[in-house]
Order: structure tokens, then sequence, then C-alpha cells
């Protein structure tokens, strides 16, 4: 074969790639397209559920109601710190204040919302008719400089995929989060002056963090101890947060008060299955593994 006959087969091959490329990536974009409804309803569906049957509003429910990347996190601490006196102690701030979305996927989501203490500190990005705040209810909203919310979402999608995306306007013009940004601000906007609302800039934290846990705690009706205030700004500045980021990740949240965050690596040992499990788990699963031990000619020990 000569080196004339090689390259005109890798010309063929690659044409063959961009094509298999291009007719899949049609494709692909038509079944996300056609997908789109089932999973608005879906969705839809899980958030009504949550909202008017599971969550049960409470007099002094409090909402956290901020767009993506606009200080939600720091605003959830501060209410929790503001609440127990700067005592607040969690394994993640999940279980002190859980996200309604994420939780809206959990089966577990009732229990979770009826064990937490009044008054509840909930986050949202959903818009605000979604929401739906009572009128006995305390929400605190947050905004942030458009700039600055838009290279923090960028940070968080990169964290989130682990692939460093390029900072640019197809990413400006794609991204989910930064759809979800816009929407939020048109929802809650007109609604940052309602008399169950308070509204802070991100900016004015910034700048002066303690008198910004002042206004909460007057907004909360909340009386500060005047000696914890230096406890209240040390569990909510910036470098107490970053060193237990692990509290603080929502990509691992922990719903439950009682468990202790689970590591991913976890034991590595051999027989751990039947210390642990009941009888009746390893009855099912005895049931479930006979037939196909049987199809695929296992021994007892094999598998």
């Amino acid at each position: 074969m000569t080196d004339k006959d090689f390259n005109a087969m890798r010309a063929d091959a690659s044409l063959w790639q961009r094509a298999i490329h291009g007719v899949s990536s049609v494709l692909l974009g038509l079944v996300n397209l056609l997908s789109i409804p089932t999973i608005l309803a879906t969705v839809a569906l899980r958030w009504f559920r949550l909202r008017y049957a599971m969550l049960k509003p409470r007099p002094g429910d409090i909402y956290v109601a901020t767009a993506p990347k606009t200080g939600t996190t720091w605003m959830q601490q501060i209410v929790h710190q503001v609440l127990t006196g700067g005592r607040g102690e969690f394994e993640h701030i999940s279980q002190v204040s859980p996200y309604l979305e994420q939780l809206m996927l959990r089966d577990f989501a009732q229990a979770v919302l009826d064990a937490l203490p009044s008054p509840r500190i909930l986050k949202t990005h959903m818009p605000y008719w979604l929401v739906a705040p009572p009128p006995d209810s305390r929400v605190i909203y947050v905004t942030r400089n458009a700039a600055d919310s838009l290279v923090s979402v960028h940070s968080h999608v990169c964290l989130e995929t682990g692939y460093r995306h390029k900072l640019d306007v197809p990413f400006f013009r794609r991204d989910f989060m930064l759809k979800r940004w816009f929407w939020h601000l048109k929802s809650w906007w007109p609604h940052r002056a309602d008399p169950n609302v308070l509204h802070l800039r991100y900016e004015d934290l910034a700048a002066d963090l303690e008198g910004g846990i002042r206004k909460v705690a007057r907004f909360l009706g909340v009386t500060l101890e005047e000696d914890r205030m230096g406890a209240i700004l040390e569990k909510c500045s910036f470098a107490f947060m970053k060193q237990h980021d692990d509290r603080f990740d929502v990509r691992v949240p922990v719903f439950d008060p009682s468990a202790s965050r689970p590591g991913f690596i976890r034991k590595g040992v051999v027989g751990d299955g039947r210390a642990v499990l009941t009888p009746e788990v390893q009855a099912a699963l005895g049931e479930r593994m006979g037939p196909l031990r049987k199809k695929l000619g296992l021994g007892e020990t094999e598998v």
C-alpha cells in the first residue's frame, strides 16, 4: 500500500467519522427536544407533590430564596447561626436547611421535612409563583452582581461535570443554570419589598457581614446574644466555610441528622454482608441470586 492509498483511506475514515458524528448529534438533539415535555412534566409533578402535599407549611417557615450562585449557602449558614447563637453544628448543611429541589427527588422527603424543628430553614431556587410562600412565612431573598454570578456559575458547572468548560458566549447562552438565574430574577424582583420578604445584596453582606447578620436577626425576630456575635461571625466567615468545605458541598448531601457523612471508600473487608444484613434481607437476596446462580452455573461461594 502506498502512502497515497493510506492517506486516502484515512481521509475516507475521517469523512465517515464526521458523518456519524453529525447524524448522531442531530438525532440526539431531536431526542432531547422530544423529551423536554416529559422532563418538565415530571419536575412539575414532583415539585407540586412536595410543595402542596409533603411540605405542609408551618407559621414561621424561613425560605432562603435565591438564584443559583448568589450566596445561597452563605445565607443558609447565616440564618442557622443566628437562630442558634453561633452554636449550630452539623455534618452537612442539608441536615439543618435542606434544598427543596434536591429533596423532591428523594422518597424520604416527607420524613426529612416533618423532622425539622421550627422554624424550618428551606433553600430553594424556584421562581416565586412555584414557591408561593404563605404570608406567615419569612423569605430572605439575596441578589448578586450578574457578572460575578456568571463566573461563579461557570466554576460550579466545571466542578459538577469534572471538565473545564470555556467561559465564552456559547457557554453563556446554553447553560441551564444561567437560564434559571435570569428566570429567578424576573420572578422574584417584583416581590423584593413584600411584607414577609427581606432583600439583601451579596455585595453589602461582603462589605459588612455583621450589619447583614443583624438585619437578618431583626427580620426573623431574634434577639442576638451580644457575647455570641464573635462566634456567629466566625462561623459565617468565608474562611470558616472554606475550611469546612465538605459540610457545604451540595453534590453529596446528608439529610439525616443522625447519620454521619459516609466516605466513598468504605471498608474494603470480606464478610460484611452476613454481619450487617438481616435474615429477611439475606433471604430476599437468596431468592434473587438462586435462579441466577443456576442459570450461570455459579457456586455458592463464587459470587
